[in-house]
């Protein structure tokens, strides 16, 4: 990173820099500031040669993903970077592990390399730190996944509706007492959005969701043996909804593991479509999302939105519910002995 660098997120000239840098009294107080603020932030060292950055020609693309443990994200980076190498440019990723303070700490680390642009998913569009930061530097961007409250580039699925129709499709097969599993709302919008659609789309249908239970969906590890409880029971869920399909296959295994035959005794229902999900025994009911699409769609939306084009900038593409293999209709007996 250069003095020019600094120069263009701050929105003055370089001169201008070079003033601030050697008599910062000639500088207008508000236009030292934004100096100021842009150097924080990015650590920018005033002595220090940037010949190592210089050398780096390649254009390049940011990526920040929550996990590299969900495989859905590696669908998604493979469509950014296919699209990508097609433009001639090249790929940086970064996980954020679901946490806002490494999503800001991402944003920061992106502006310092001077990225073309970034194409993430965060846990909440509507207040998001690192999210305000590339907005606060004009830096291009496009959302993934996220859907935008700002009218700001975007590609995502409408998670709400897809929800209300896994609830609709659930109630079809005659299950009532329904659960769900989900990641935590405070690190995914998405789920959040699920869960609400999936409710109301209950509700709807006359039934209320019997049991929710909130978990950490990036670490993958067996439920505890009090999340275990809620599988036993009289009145157990016959159905269980999960905001994603590794929780799906976790919520399937530990079922197998108590001897509840799936869907013969207990239904489950996932979303996003992985690939993985196809291959046990049942198949996955699912919501599948068209991942590798998206990730091709957000470098040209990202695109378009550093030349300041005023086409289309929010896209909610189709999904495709699969609702067989793991869902089922509902057992004659809901009394598990």
């Amino acid at each position: 990173m250069n003095i020019k660098d600094v120069a263009d997120l701050a929105g003055v000239s370089p001169a201008t820099v070079s003033r601030f840098v050697n008599r910062p009294q000639s500088v207008a107080l508000t236009t030292a500031n934004k100096i100021k603020r842009v150097i924080e932030t990015t650590g920018y060292r005033i002595e220090r040669k940037s010949q190592a950055l210089e050398l780096n020609k390649n254009p390049t693309i940011g990526v920040l993903i929550p996990s590299l443990l969900n495989p859905v994200f590696s669908e998604v980076v493979a469509g950014i970077q296919e699209r990508a190498r097609h433009f001639g440019y090249s790929t940086l990723v970064l996980d954020t592990q679901y946490d806002n303070e490494q999503e800001q700490q991402a944003a920061v680390d992106f502006i310092r390399q001077r990225v073309e642009g970034v194409i993430l998913t965060i846990a909440n569009a509507s207040d998001n730190a690192a999210l305000e930061l590339l907005r606060s530097f004009k830096f291009p961007y496009c959302l993934l996944h996220n859907q935008s409250t700002e009218n700001e580039p975007c590609v995502y699925v409408d998670n709400y509706q897809a929800g209300k129709d896994v609830a609709k499709k659930v109630f079809e097969y005659g299950h009532t007492e329904i659960g769900m599993i989900t990641g935590h709302f405070a690190s995914s919008d998405r789920a959040k959005k699920r869960y609400e659609g999936f409710k109301q789309g209950l509700r709807e249908s006359g039934v209320e969701l019997s049991q929710l239970l909130e978990v950490d969906q990036n670490k993958l590890i067996p439920f505890t043996d009090s999340e275990m409880t809620l599988f036993n029971g009289d009145f157990a869920p016959t159905a269980w909804f999960c905001s994603n399909d590794l929780l799906a296959l976790k919520t399937m295994n530990a079922l197998r593991s108590i001897g509840r035959r799936i869907p013969q005794d207990v239904s489950v229902v996932g979303f996003d479509g992985m690939g993985l999900g196809q291959l046990v025994c049942p198949s996955l009911a699912t919501v599948a999302i068209p991942h590798f699409d998206m990730g091709k769609m957000a470098v040209d939306i990202l695109f378009n939105a550093k030349v300041g084009s005023i086409a289309q900038r929010e896209f909610s593409l189709k999904y495709e519910l699969q609702m067989k293999g793991s869902l089922g209709a509902v057992p004659v007996t809901t009394q598990f002995s």
